[in-house]
């Protein structure tokens, strides 16, 4: 899969093998936190509070930390978020050996964790046009979705397993010391441009103007961000409540969790040997609306789901679409938006992509205390699949989608 080696790169080396170990604990996290709040609460609506705090700081923070990246050095900031979020996440475990903790502990811990990550997001996605030459990003962004992918069959196992034998709080311990390895690996990483943040005299709120203008004009980021808007509503209830599915709907243990999480990566493996395959042939536009036509049927399908393998199923039908998806999105962006612009509209797209989110995440967890679960995934996945055929007029815009494309190389 990866034979034109980008492996033979320094910058390669450390960008991904710092980026596998910090993904595998972020993944110890995802599973960690909402297990640990179900055991302290077995309550719905916690749980989509927690998602809410988690995932509201991406609509606030990923414009600001756009307009920073533009301005300030992303190795810096890379490095220093990277660090911040290894330490708050310790903060949890540690507070439990005091014997302090409390739920809105955890509450805080976790939006300033989600607050700093926003941050790391953006300047991560940002920096990798200065690491890697432009031919090569299709495979870069391949490869950083393999390598997350994989982190989700590995980290969700072994989640699992690890939950039932040491507790969930040394868990999040390993999730606070993965960050080590990503925050050293930033310091070694050579520029291919030389980083000179750009010095400006306007203030932050018209650099961000300027990355607003360019989104809303464009004839095909603009319209994707607001597809991604829409039909994140459905994923946002689907990742916050899938936990308390999982347990509640289908009484599964942390172990029969950590298959399911680790069984659809392996779909998502192949999702993404596929897009690294074929790269930009045909139209991959098209491709992009069909990748979210059949994850909204797998939300469906999850509504439908009985034991843990029809949710295997289910989840795998649902996520690997979604990670082509953000192959192919996360490669128009960087081929398309000027490099003096990229911070800014990435963290504009960021922010409105991941926009409905946390809103959603909460409100499921209220009907959830109210309404069958099962009812809310498969009308959120029915609606979700009319949303994007509405959207189908974007596959006639290939032709200027690649003209583009070559301007900007």
């Amino acid at each position: 899969m990866f034979k034109e080696s980008i492996w033979r790169e320094q910058n390669a080396i450390l960008y991904f093998t710092g980026t596998a170990l910090s993904k595998l604990g972020d993944k110890f996290y995802i599973i960690a936190i909402p297990w640990l709040i179900y055991e302290l609460t077995q309550s719905a609506a916690n749980m989509g509070i927690m998602f809410f705090v988690q995932t509201l700081p991406f609509i606030f923070v990923s414009p600001i930390a756009g307009v920073l990246a533009d301005r300030f050095p992303r190795r810096l900031m890379m490095f220093s978020s990277a660090l911040l979020q290894g330490a708050l996440a310790g903060v949890i475990p540690l507070m439990n050996v005091l014997g302090v903790l409390q739920l809105w502990h955890i509450y805080t811990v976790g939006f300033l964790i989600a607050c700093v990550g926003a941050t790391y997001s953006v300047v991560n996605s940002t920096v990798v046009p200065q690491l890697f030459k432009k031919e090569k990003l299709m495979k870069v962004n391949a490869t950083h979705q393999f390598i997350d992918t994989s982190s989700v069959l590995f980290g969700s196992m072994l989640a699992g397993i690890l939950i039932t034998h040491i507790g969930v709080y040394n868990v999040l311990l390993l999730d606070a010391i993965s960050f080590l390895p990503i925050a050293v690996s930033v310091l070694f990483l050579k520029f291919l441009v030389k980083e000179t943040p750009i010095k400006t005299k306007s203030k932050s709120w018209g650099q961000l103007k300027a990355g607003a203008t360019f989104l809303k004009n464009h004839t095909l980021l603009g319209p994707f961000t607001l597809l991604v808007l829409m039909v994140n509503v459905a994923n946002g209830a689907l990742i916050s409540m899938l936990i308390y599915f999982s347990r509640e709907k289908l009484l599964l243990s942390s172990q029969e969790v950590g298959w399911v999480y680790g069984g659809a990566a392996l779909v998502q493996v192949a999702a993404i040997a596929y897009v690294n395959y074929r790269g930009d042939k045909g139209n991959p536009i098209r491709l992009m609306l069909l990748n979210i036509m059949v994850s909204a049927v797998g939300i469906m399908i999850v509504a439908m789901s009985w034991n843990w393998q029809t949710l295997l199923f289910a989840i795998a039908i649902q996520s690997a679409p979604v990670i082509m998806f953000n192959v192919l999105f996360k490669t128009m962006r960087q081929k398309l938006v000027p490099s003096h612009l990229f911070g800014r509209v990435n963290g504009l797209i960021s922010m409105l992509g991941l926009g409905t989110l946390p809103l959603a995440g909460f409100l499921t967890g209220i009907l959830a205390e109210l309404v069958d679960i099962r009812v809310i995934f498969f009308i959120l996945g029915m609606c979700s699949f009319f949303i994007t055929w509405s959207f189908r007029w974007l596959s006639k815009l290939t032709m200027e989608y690649e003209d583009k494309e070559v301007e900007s190389a």
